[in-house]
């Protein structure tokens, strides 16, 4: 058996190519929100108080006027007016009257699902990956496209531009409140602050200002961010880690990042590369990546296909592996403690599930040993995400710029 790189079945998309349909995408792409999606209108104005309100009603809800009044610690009248304008802009929605308390029934505050929509694409070895989310997080849709490796950027700016815009038509979305797009691109950003070094398969994009040519491609707001990030903060708005606002995620695909979010704000840096963990193992040399095991499995004459037979068998070739992988994330991992210290660390990006379930055992373990017993408990996870956790992270980015305005 076969562990795909994005796991999900193959499909006929709208542009007659082969793409990528993850679960959760078009078999769940719910009706009711093409019909119920706000019409395109002038970029969103929001204030300070409104911005916090809208963090407050996703982390909480469905949450009431008078919990938002106790925890953002504004009047009673200042909510009630807020509130008021969120609705009627059609960023927030009542639900049902609670009248399990005494006094009047309340009624709870949500983000309105079809206030708006992302837009996220990445891009990985010879593909390039979309997804759609809804402005409460959920994923409308993911596909997947053949990208040629080391293409003019013009070509696939052209690319994008088409797969975006009949992906939109053929969804119905294409009157929709855009909110952005966001784009995870892997590599660093250079000292001029603009051009980035990307991958060895997008090496061909290293002089030109990123940020600037893909904002001229498309009409909507744009931003850019590396995978690690990206991911972070898809995590931070999976809605599976409300009760965090500290994380971090540990990237362990075609190369290893980390995104860190602290405060529930994403942590740059002075130069905008905090989380380059990479650098403490050379390219060339061994490194705790996706790409690092597929190399093994190579050079012993192994294939990727047959992967989940060599976990099962523990097959020496794989153990070795394995037992050096875990020593350097758990290298990576105690780094993190020590400069961070965050409350959650997640462990994700194309590896497999199974490798990660397994690192995620074995560091704990480490962990419960080596730390003082006294000291508060990370806890570290593997994502859900899977190797789509970059381009779902990417979609995420203009929810997060929305509430956030960075």
């Amino acid at each position: 058996m076969q562990i795909s790189r994005v796991e999900g079945r193959l499909c006929e998309d709208v542009l007659s190519e082969r793409c990528f349909v993850a679960p959760g995408g078009e078999n769940d792409f719910d009706d009711r929100t093409i019909t119920t999606m706000n019409p395109q209108s002038d970029p969103l104005d929001l204030r300070g108080s409104q911005r916090l309100l809208l963090e407050l009603i996703r982390r909480h809800a469905p949450v009431t006027r008078a919990q938002l009044a106790r925890l953002s610690k504004l009047t009673a009248g200042a909510i009630t007016q807020q509130c008021r304008e969120l609705i009627f802009s059609g960023l927030v929605v009542e639900g049902e009257r609670n009248t399990g308390q005494r006094g009047q029934p309340s009624l709870p505050l949500r983000l309105n699902p079809g206030g708006g929509c992302a837009i996220g694409l990445s891009f990985s070895p010879g593909c390039i990956d979309m997804t759609v989310v809804d402005l409460s997080g959920r994923q409308l849709l993911s596909l997947r496209e053949v990208h040629q490796e080391n293409q003019p950027l013009d070509t696939t700016l052209i690319q994008i531009k088409t797969l975006v815009e009949q992906t939109l038509k053929k969804r119905q979305l294409q009157h929709a409140r855009i909110l952005g797009i966001g784009y995870a691109v892997p590599g660093f950003l250079k000292a001029d602050g603009k051009k980035r070094h990307c991958v060895s398969w997008l090496e061909s994009w290293r002089d030109v200002d990123l940020l600037q040519a893909f904002s001229d491609n498309l009409p909507w707001p744009t931003w850019v961010e590396n995978n690690a990030n990206a991911s972070a903060i898809g995590e931070l708005y999976s809605g599976e880690w409300n009760d965090y606002s500290d994380l971090t995620f540990i990237d362990l695909g075609y190369g290893i990042g980390a995104g860190m979010v602290v405060g529930h704000r994403l942590l740059h840096g002075g130069f905008y590369n905090a989380g380059e963990v990479g650098m403490a193992f050379p390219s060339g040399l061994p490194r705790p990546s996706y790409k690092d095991l597929l190399a093994t499995l190579e050079s012993e004459g192994l294939m990727e296909a047959q992967l989940l037979q060599l976990i099962e068998q523990q097959h020496p070739v794989l153990e070795a592996w394995f037992n050096r992988c875990c020593s350097q994330v758990e290298q990576t991992v105690l780094g993190c403690l020590q400069w961070i210290d965050p409350q959650l660390i997640v462990l994700g990006g194309a590896m497999p599930q199974p490798v990660l379930a397994r690192l995620v055992q074995a560091i704990n373990q480490r962990l419960a040993i080596k730390l003082d017993p006294h000291r508060p408990k990370v806890r570290l996870v593997a994502s859900s995400m899977g190797a789509l956790s970059a381009s779902h992270g990417a979609a995420m980015i203009p929810l997060y710029q929305v509430i956030n305005e960075e």
